[in-house]
């Protein structure tokens, strides 16, 4: 119990700003605790997402342009915009028509390019689209703890099943010290969490389909990023959590306009 509670501080550690305190050693049971509690840090910002728009939609405070803007912003805020650091890495990369080698220079530079500011812009304008409008039907706010939890499920399985980039980096550091089986808590624990949500108010539906897609996401970016870039490293995990978030964020906009229609 003691190292799946240092795992999950770790967790919060790395991929959040909740300060946690305490010096937690790097070593194989505590990391595979933070790769199997890494759905549920995503889990824990969305409940703050949640907190802040029910507060806001009891005391109807702002409107939802204005609440849109602001939970895509705790979100970013919360995560440290750590991975939205990863996204314009791999922007910029992708959108160079280099090699795969010459890629992973790329993402490894410091500088940011007119590519990954573009394209963050891109990202977050659409995000934004699709909370106006999700707010504005009046969505549970339990979605926005199963969007950030799935998103991140889905970045574990990557992390386990895809071919390593390169020896070195946080991709490599976790899977040194974790496997499949690890994934596979991780993939338990979401789907637990999953079924909790029916009871907050998010139809059984909603939720098979959000994780059919984050599933298909999952699919579908490993042999993408093996080709693209060599395999997965941080930077593409971080792509993979903030595009699958504006991905579902999508996948959402479109099942209530298609209940309205």
């Amino acid at each position: 119990m003691k190292r799946a509670w240092n795992g999950w501080l770790l967790a919060l550690q790395l991929f959040t700003i909740i300060p946690v305190r305490r010096s937690i050693e790097w070593n194989a049971p505590h990391v595979r605790w933070l790769v199997r509690t890494m759905p549920l840090a995503g889990a824990l910002l969305g409940a703050l997402a949640a907190l802040v728009y029910g507060v806001c939609a009891a005391l109807s405070f702002g409107p939802p342009s204005f609440l849109a803007l602001l939970l895509l912003w705790i979100g970013i805020w919360l995560a440290g915009g750590l991975h939205a650091d990863g996204f314009m890495d791999v922007s910029d990369a992708f959108f160079s028509y280099r090699d795969a080698k010459r890629r992973q220079e790329i993402m490894s530079d410091s500088r940011v390019g007119a590519f990954a500011v573009l394209s963050l812009v891109c990202l977050l304008s659409f995000r934004w689209l699709f909370l106006h409008e999700a707010i504005k039907a009046g969505i549970s706010p339990a979605l926005f703890i199963a969007i950030p939890l799935l998103s991140r499920a889905g970045a574990v399985w990557l992390l386990s099943a895809g071919k390593l980039a390169k020896p070195t980096g946080m991709a490599s550091a976790l899977r040194e010290y974790s496997s499949w089986r690890d994934a596979a808590w991780a993939l338990g624990l979401t789907c637990l969490v999953l079924l909790l949500l029916p009871a907050a108010g998010v139809p059984l539906a909603v939720v098979a389909v959000l994780a059919a897609v984050m599933a298909l996401c999952s699919l579908a970016a490993k042999p993408w990023a093996e080709k693209q870039f060599g395999g997965v490293s941080g930077d593409v995990l971080g792509a993979f959590i903030e595009g699958g978030e504006t991905v579902l964020w999508g996948v959402i906009w479109l099942l209530h306009s298609s209940a309205m229609g």
